[in-house]
């Protein structure tokens, strides 16, 4: 299953660096590939994918996942959507 996560965050640079330290957090979460991309507007997403979304969410809401956020330098605009429905053309 596949999960977004939307954030503004203070340096997109910062933030790509930071991310890729958190390995071990994301793979308790069952994640095995991040896709990351941001605007010039220092907005960015990962879109994650994991094999326990229910792990994935509670882990998500626990207090390591706000330091490594704060790691990251969000600032804010967290935004989590659970990608749910495919539509093929």
């Amino acid at each position: 299953m596949l999960i977004a996560v939307r954030a503004e965050v203070e340096s997109v640079d910062h933030w790509r660096e930071q991310f890729k330290t958190h390995d071990e957090l994301f793979k308790s979460q069952g994640v095995s590939v991040a896709y990351m991309g941001a605007t010039e507007g220092n907005t960015v997403i990962a879109v994650l994918e994991t094999n326990n979304p229910d792990e994935f969410i509670r882990i998500f809401n626990d207090p390591a996942t706000a330091e490594a956020m704060a790691n990251d330098k969000i600032t804010g605009g967290v935004e989590m959507f659970v990608l749910d429905e495919t539509y093929t053309l």
